[in-house]
């Protein structure tokens, strides 16, 4: 490639990165933000068109403006190309379908039976779990797999910066990564894996409570607990992704390991249902066997119920404590509880933030609900996945354009 064209090149995927979050724009945008010539901006600018990730908007002159050429303005192209983001749970696939601007499309569910269940748990069951969950959310989205530039895959193991996660014991982080990226390779053009706590990051950090935030930390609590820290604006992993996990609880009076509040909650009301200790006229009376679920529970506490008010209490200092060694740890400006659970978690939030106050030296975090539900995972993973396609679009969809022209 020659001196000018790798400038070509240099301004036009300037221009695709202007382009990638501005909404509508005019050249005179481009020209102004990245300091081009008008000749190189409308170049870059066509060059893209031609290659059909933006599009001319029609024009919209007012009577005033008709005397004189109305200004050319441009957009995205969304749909020149499709994103997937997957939350590759222990017990359910959850994926997400948009296209290049980030709109949402479709969402599936595809339900497995859980690493525990299994007699010989087999890394191709989640292989093919996961093309399912994937052909199935293209599917409801009415497209196809060649039209993926890029997906996101969060599974609930420590995971390093190349996608991998390390052996354990019972060889459960092995079989919920799975090779999933070597795997999903051979379909997508980039398949980014990363651990389920650091993908609810990611969301907090572009659609939810950490916008804007430069360290932060967001927490996963449903059956177990587990974290996605972002410092100095960088998602931290470590040698093998075990920054997030969270092991050092077990060390805490109290805490003593990395259970959820969700987990917690259903073990205490179990217990309480097995001494007969819950009124009948009380609305936890009514739950039993699978009903009896984190958010199921938690829906129902609150302080000002008798009943409740222990459970409300306990969890509260738990998640104090949980959060006092996360901030002493790594001194986050926030900390965002993550999950199914998260909506429910009012009262017991209060509570934690009493706790942290109390017990730091250094300004304390502010601790807050996510907003994203149970969702988290898989927008995190969605958001990764637009974040890779922007890095290899454009030289994918060049040559595919080159490999059409000369067929």
């Amino acid at each position: 490639m020659s001196e000018r064209q790798t400038r070509h090149r240099a301004s036009t995927e300037a221009v695709l990165d202007h382009a990638w979050d501005s909404g509508a724009f005019g050249a005179d945008h481009v020209i102004s933000a990245l300091g081009m010539t008008r000749s190189t901006a409308l170049s870059a600018l066509d060059e893209l068109i031609d290659v059909g990730l933006i599009e001319e908007l029609t024009s919209s002159a007012g009577p005033a403006q008709r005397l004189g050429r109305p200004a050319r303005r441009f957009e995205l192209r969304g749909e020149a190309g499709l994103i997937v983001g997957l939350d590759a749970g222990g017990r359910r696939f959850s994926a997400i379908a948009a296209d290049l601007s980030g709109r949402i499309l479709a969402r599936e569910h595809l339900d497995l039976t859980s690493f525990f269940e299994l007699e010989a748990p087999d890394p191709a069951t989640r292989h093919t779990a996961a093309l399912r969950a994937i052909d199935a959310v293209l599917a409801a989205a009415g497209g196809s797999r060649d039209e993926v530039i890029a997906v996101g895959v969060g599974v609930p193991a420590p995971v390093d910066g190349q996608g991998a996660s390390p052996a354990h014991p019972s060889g459960f982080w092995s079989y919920m990564n799975a090779g999933l990226r070597e795997a999903l390779s051979g379909e997508f053009p980039v398949v980014r894996v990363e651990n389920d706590a650091s993908l609810a990051a990611v969301a907090e950090g572009s659609l939810g409570e950490a916008q804007g935030r430069e360290h932060y930390v967001a927490m996963l609590s449903g059956l177990r607990l587990g974290s996605g820290v972002v410092l100095e604006g960088r998602l931290v992993r470590g040698a093998h992704g075990g920054v997030g996990e969270l092991e050092a609880l077990a060390y805490v009076p109290g805490v003593g390991g990395t259970w959820g509040l969700g987990y917690l909650a259903e073990q205490w009301l179990r217990e309480q249902l097995g001494m007969g200790a819950i009124p009948a006229d009380h609305p936890w009376a009514a739950l039993s066997g699978g009903a009896v679920t984190g958010e199921a529970v938690l829906s129902r506490a609150r302080l000002a119920d008798p009943v409740a008010r222990p459970l409300v209490e306990e969890l509260g200092g738990t998640l104090g404590r949980i959060c006092t060694v996360v901030s002493r740890f790594f001194d986050p400006e926030v900390i965002v509880v993550c999950g199914a659970i998260a909506g429910t978690l009012g009262e017991v939030i209060e509570i934690a933030v009493a706790h942290v106050a109390g017990e730091l030296e250094l300004p304390p975090p502010g601790i807050v609900a996510s907003g994203l539900g149970g969702d988290v995972v898989s927008l995190g993973a969605l958001s990764a996945a637009r974040e890779s396609a922007r890095q290899v679009v454009l030289p994918l969809l060049t040559a595919r354009r080159l490999a059409a022209r000369t067929h």
